[in-house]
């Protein structure tokens, strides 16, 4: 589903279809790392303001903010079965149990009706669900083939791309907000230019979608048209494998660390040609990156080789400021709400 920023007296409305809300600016940040039973809110700056407990203990799981300002949580090492929806301040709103056990490695993708798209994962690879925005139980189903540390996009038209996971590196497929097959590999015969497991994905405002490490290759980016046709692929300015992929205000796309170069960061253009590169305050893998659209700068948080810390970056990729986090954490989620 395509987030409409809209710039109204320093404050960015969200629209879902045709219901809005304002994005305060602030983070919410859950799970991961040696403090997995909590969370922490910081604003856009990275400042503190408040923390507390999850419901359920969640590391490596999936998060995604719903069209009420509420954020869903789900799965998770430590509590694969369950979900929790968050409010805006961080408060507990409701819990359940999902239809079957997500562990690790997969996604969770916000519909354009407001309903919610979890994807495949280490315990339950060949299956997906849909639940809605209270957390319910719509519909479940089977995947065209086996997925976990794959990456899924929301596209413009409301549809899902999901590409590569371990055991089907090669392959794509597309799903609609009912779950069914659009299109995919099958029915094609497009495959990726490499295979991709724990790689990064997005698409850009000209609606192509850019592709950018993951195993087994690392060092490799894809552009993609609407239809998954190649437009052209290169390498990539450092190995990446579990980076993050955060598209900027401009239309960029901020690339940063992973396991293979986590001290780096590097930003592509539309076209997937390097604008810029540099190095990070410090090495981050396992981390998150949210863009703060009131800025337009970037919050990055955790990882496994800094857990405990923070930086900010300017869409030029300068750093503006960096601290600590109120806990250790990596595996975690993190939504500006």
């Amino acid at each position: 589903m395509r987030r409409y920023y809209l710039l109204w007296s320093a404050m960015v409305f969200v629209l879902f279809g045709g219901s809005s809300f304002a994005l305060a600016g602030n983070n919410l940040i859950a799970g991961g790392g040696t403090t997995a039973g909590s969370w922490e809110r910081r604003s856009a700056s990275g400042g503190f303001l408040n923390s507390g407990t999850l419901w359920a203990t969640r590391i490596s799981h999936c998060a995604v903010l719903l069209p009420n300002g509420n954020t869903f949580l789900a799965g998770g090492s430590a509590s694969g079965g369950t979900w929790e929806i968050r409010n805006a301040t961080g408060g507990h709103v409701s819990n359940g149990t999902l239809w079957t056990t997500r562990d690790w490695a997969f996604t969770c993708s916000l519909l354009g009706n407001g309903n919610v798209l979890i994807v495949g994962g280490g315990a339950s690879p060949a299956t997906w669900e849909i639940r809605n925005g209270a957390g319910g139980f719509v519909s479940q189903g089977t995947l065209w083939t086996s997925r976990y540390g794959h990456s899924a996009s929301v596209l413009s038209n409301g549809n899902v791309l999901i590409t590569g996971g371990y055991g089907s590196s090669g392959t794509w497929e597309i799903r609609g907000t009912n779950g069914s097959l659009v299109s995919g590999t099958s029915t094609t015969g497009i495959y990726l230019w490499s295979g991709r497991s724990g790689h990064c994905s997005v698409q850009l405002n000209n609606g192509n979608m850019l592709l950018v490490g993951g195993g087994p290759g690392y060092i490799s980016w894809e552009l993609r048209n609407s239809s998954m046709t190649l437009i052209s692929a290169n390498y990539t300015w450092a190995s990446r494998d579990g980076s993050t992929c955060t598209k900027l205000l401009n239309g960029n796309v901020l690339i940063v660390g992973g396991s293979w170069s986590p001290g780096t960061w590097e930003i592509r253009s539309s076209t997937g040609a390097l604008v810029s590169n540099g190095n990070l305050w410090v090495g981050r893998d396992g981390h998150q990156a949210e863009l703060q659209t009131n800025t337009g700068n970037v919050l990055i948080t955790g990882g496994t080789v800094s857990p405990g810390t923070w930086e900010l970056r300017s869409g030029t990729g300068a750093l503006i400021g960096s601290g600590n986090l109120n806990a250790s954490r990596y595996g975690h989620t993190q939504n500006e709400q």
